[in-house]
């Protein structure tokens, strides 16, 4: 597997774009449904022009998996997770943790004071994902139908989902360095 970093006009420019949004419409059917609603394609693809920043795992050429995230259109302070979406049959696996990982890399240099987001209710695995990386949950004021989840920037390095990184990037290192692995 194989992560790209790419910009949201790097998605329009290449092509991926429509599949990364064919690739949300399937992942959402599910939460969308459950609340009532279709899939805001339009409003995703004001989305993909917003200067938002993918990290994009692929399978050979087949997007399993992205974190989009850009700052917040509310508070420039704050980085605004987008969307996190992971191909059904990878959940709860791997490709989450490296998502995360490479996000966390890629923001730890930045200044910033947190992390914003909006959770469907619908979609209560991912508010209880949010929750055990550190966020609060908080109700909407734009959206009744969603979550507001808000995290601070301490999240990287001092809460359950940090130490769970570190406790995996540590025995991933130690797989790419045994002798074992070397052979």
């Amino acid at each position: 597997m194989e992560l790209k970093i790419l910009g949201g006009q790097q998605l329009i420019d290449s092509g991926l774009a429509e599949e990364i949004i064919e690739f949300d419409r399937k992942n959402m059917r599910p939460v969308l449904e459950a609340a009532g609603l279709e899939f805001p394609e339009e409003k995703r693809r004001r989305g993909l022009q917003s200067g938002p920043t993918f990290i994009v795992a692929f399978e050979g050429r087949t997007v399993v998996g992205y974190l989009e995230y850009l700052r917040s259109w509310n508070d420039p302070n704050y980085i605004y997770v987008g969307s996190v979406q992971i191909e059904e049959g990878r959940r709860g696996g791997a490709l989450l943790l490296r998502l995360f990982d490479e996000f966390r890399t890629l923001v730890a240099g930045e200044e910033f004071l947190g992390f914003e987001t909006n959770v469907q209710k619908a979609n209560a695995a991912a508010a209880r994902l949010y929750q055990k990386l550190g966020f609060r949950l908080e109700e909407n004021p734009r959206n009744a139908a969603s979550w507001t989840a808000r995290a601070g920037r301490e999240i990287l390095t001092d809460s359950p989902a940090a130490r769970l990184l570190d406790k995996w990037t540590d025995r991933r290192r130690g797989r790419l360095t045994s002798p074992r692995a070397r052979a």
